[in-house]
């Protein structure tokens, strides 16, 4: 049996796969966000066991379709310059977002969102890479692993795959080494 949601999105793979059910959902941070609906699911289980530890997470960005990943990227080109772009912004096609599978969230504190780098440090993100595993999720673009994802770290990003997300983080690896080792 095939689990789709280990499909491999990169660099270097194209995002061939988009027969997921995307879903409308709830976000207040962004009132246009769309994820795979089992992936929606296991958010909010996340984001139900964030808020009893204090903290309150948002989906800042889930599913995009390739021209809004082509805006995202010719935007974020044009105001911080190719070289960042390349290192945490995917090529249209290229996108893990793509697939509905990736989800991108926030923190909502102090009635402020704080996306991205805004959260740097924060004790959110460690609390999320610490169980994030528990609700099939891992840390798509660990610190450390820049070389084998192709991508800058980024704690905030979070990628569906399932059950396997506990090998993977039991045994600190991408999902690019996971898949080939099986």
């Amino acid at each position: 049996m095939t689990n789709n949601y280990l499909i491999l999105v990169n660099k270097t793979h194209l995002c061939s796969y988009n027969d997921f059910k995307i879903i409308k959902v709830n976000s207040a941070y962004n009132p246009d966000a769309y994820l795979e609906e089992v992936t929606y699911k296991a958010f909010l289980k996340l984001k139900d066991f964030v808020k009893k530890e204090g903290y309150d997470i948002e989906i800042e960005s889930g599913y995009r379709s390739k021209e809004l990943q082509e805006k995202i990227f010719n935007e974020t080109k044009e105001q911080k310059g190719l070289e960042h772009t390349l290192k945490f912004v995917a090529k249209p096609g290229y996108s893990e977002h793509q697939t509905g599978l990736s989800v991108d969230f926030c923190l909502k504190e102090n009635n402020k969102f704080y996306v991205d780098f805004e959260m740097q440090e924060h004790p959110v993100l460690k609390l999320v890479a610490d169980n994030a595993d528990k609700f099939g999720f891992i840390i798509r673009y660990p610190k450390g692993k820049e070389n084998i994802t192709g991508y800058g770290y980024e704690p905030w990003h979070l990628r569906y795959v399932g059950e396997v997300a506990k090998i993977i983080k039991e045994k600190n690896i991408t999902l690019e080494e996971y898949l080939e080792e099986v």
